[in-house]
């Protein structure tokens, strides 16, 4: 950077003899040009000050719209994450590149963290469309102790560490590549409230499996007949299948929801969201 050191002359009539050369008026030259060099370097050191706090500033401003600049995306996640202490929550509502540098970010992290990783919480939480791509595959066998749930609520895409910064985007928005690095504690606290309470009421991934492999319109079909108190023979005959037949699939119902009983087969999949609440 350049540096221009203006002085200004006073308004008032100068003496003639202040042009005149400095020998003749029997003024020290190197004096007076150590005098120059001090106030330029003052005044240099003044001005890279000011830059240095500019940037600073600029850097802790609450929100910062980072564009569509993917690179930059990349290096930002990667700083948040390599700054983690304690915590480290991921929501992932699509499959795109912003969330592939997200969770390549975080596998670089844990590798090279490989044993210390563990005393930060990984937390991922995920549509059922994201579950199944192969970055959150790797994501669970690379990154130790990450912890995958799956929700289908509301929710913005986020990368939040330590509940104190937050990095968020969408693909929902008339900028399909906007993003934003959020600074300010308050909000980022606040977006961390949000993501805990989400988190609460997501499934575990093996709950989310089970869900994937009852819902079919026949299981959904013998809920309702367990819910509804049906003997066997009546709901085999409304389904036009034999009773062995029915009992089978009654018997592997309550093996995958994990119930003892066929009224808890019917509590348990209320709670894993197979059956809706009765009102």
């Amino acid at each position: 950077m350049a540096y221009v050191l203006a002085v200004r002359g006073n308004s008032q009539k100068e003496n003639p003899a202040t042009y005149a050369p400095l020998a003749a008026q029997g003024v020290r030259t190197t004096a007076s040009a150590d005098t120059v060099e001090k106030a330029l370097l003052e005044a240099c050191a003044l001005l890279d000050s000011t830059v240095t706090t500019h940037r600073s500033m600029e850097q802790q401003r609450p929100l910062v719209m980072l564009g569509d600049d993917g690179r930059r995306f990349a290096e930002v996640a990667a700083r948040l994450i390599g700054s983690a202490r304690y915590g480290i929550s991921i929501a992932l509502l699509h499959d795109g590149r912003r969330n592939d540098s997200v969770l390549a970010a975080l596998r670089q992290w844990s590798k090279r963290n490989e044993g210390r990783s563990a005393s930060v919480a990984v937390r991922l939480l995920c549509t059922p469309e994201v579950l199944h791509t192969t970055s959150v595959r790797e994501l669970v066998q690379h990154v130790e102790g990450a912890e995958v749930r799956v929700s289908e609520g509301d929710l913005q895409e986020a990368l939040i560490v330590d509940g104190s910064s937050a990095l968020t985007w969408s693909r929902q928005s008339g900028n399909d590549e906007s993003a934003t690095l959020v600074t300010d504690l308050a909000t980022a606290k606040a977006l961390d409230l949000l993501y805990a309470n989400v988190w609460r009421a997501g499934r575990h991934v093996p709950e989310h499996l089970q869900g994937e492999r009852l819902g079919t319109d026949v299981m959904r079909r013998v809920l309702m007949y367990l819910r509804e108190g049906h003997t066997d023979a009546t709901a085999a005959s409304e389904m036009s299948v034999s009773l062995r037949t029915y009992r089978r699939h009654v018997a592997k119902l309550m093996r995958d929801v994990g119930a003892e009983s066929r009224f808890q087969a019917g509590v348990r999949s209320v709670e894993l969201g197979l059956l809706p609440r009765e009102r």
